[in-house]
């Protein structure tokens, strides 16, 4: 009796569909892919040099609310000179401001922040490894943090200042309303 080959049809969907799923499967992220940060997360660590070749880290900004500005040159350069007067009307009352560009050498960020004056601070991230550590997809994208490090607001696009200032108020006035209930509850 002969064998029936029927179902061995190469042009049967079976013969294809499997090692096409296997194919996938390998090359679909695993386990160790991470989750995109959401409001609530603890930021992750930043850490490098900034455009004045001083070493910054996220660290040195706890107790401090602090807005995160991903960027391009190519995207987003005209928008971001729009931070230094925001930076300067709220520094005083506890603001940091850490844009982080993504894709240009640390040469060219330095040039171009010298070259607009900017006080806050500035990271290259050449090979967009803090942006991927943030799950950065597009830019601009802005994260702002409370003053222990956990994102509060998560922004994807352009924001206009006013709109930032409103977010950052809200965090200043919930970290002053915090302090407030602290001290009713722990009299000196």
């Amino acid at each position: 009796m002969k064998p029936s080959y029927k179902y061995l049809n190469i042009f049967s969907p079976i013969c294809w569909a499997v090692p096409l799923v296997l194919i996938i499967l390998c090359f679909c992220p695993g386990c160790d892919k991470k989750q995109l940060l959401k409001i609530g997360d603890n930021s992750p660590e930043i850490s490098g040099n900034d455009n004045h070749g001083k070493f910054v880290s996220l660290k040195q900004f706890k107790d401090k609310i602090v807005v995160i500005y991903f960027w391009r040159n190519s995207c987003c350069g005209d928008k971001i000179k729009l931070l230094e007067a925001f930076y300067g009307n709220n520094k005083e009352r506890g603001l940091a401001v850490l844009a982080v560009n993504v894709g240009d050498n640390k040469e060219i960020v330095d040039s171009y922040a010298n070259a607009n004056g900017w006080t806050f601070t500035l990271l290259s991230d050449e090979r967009a490894m803090i942006s991927e550590e943030y799950g950065v997809i597009g830019f601009p994208t802005i994260f702002i943090l409370d003053r222990n490090g956990i994102v509060r607001e998560k922004i994807l696009g352009s924001v206009q200042i006013e709109k930032l200032q409103k977010l950052v108020a809200k965090q200043f006035s919930i970290q002053k309303e915090t302090e407030a209930n602290y001290e009713k509850t722990h009299p000196r």
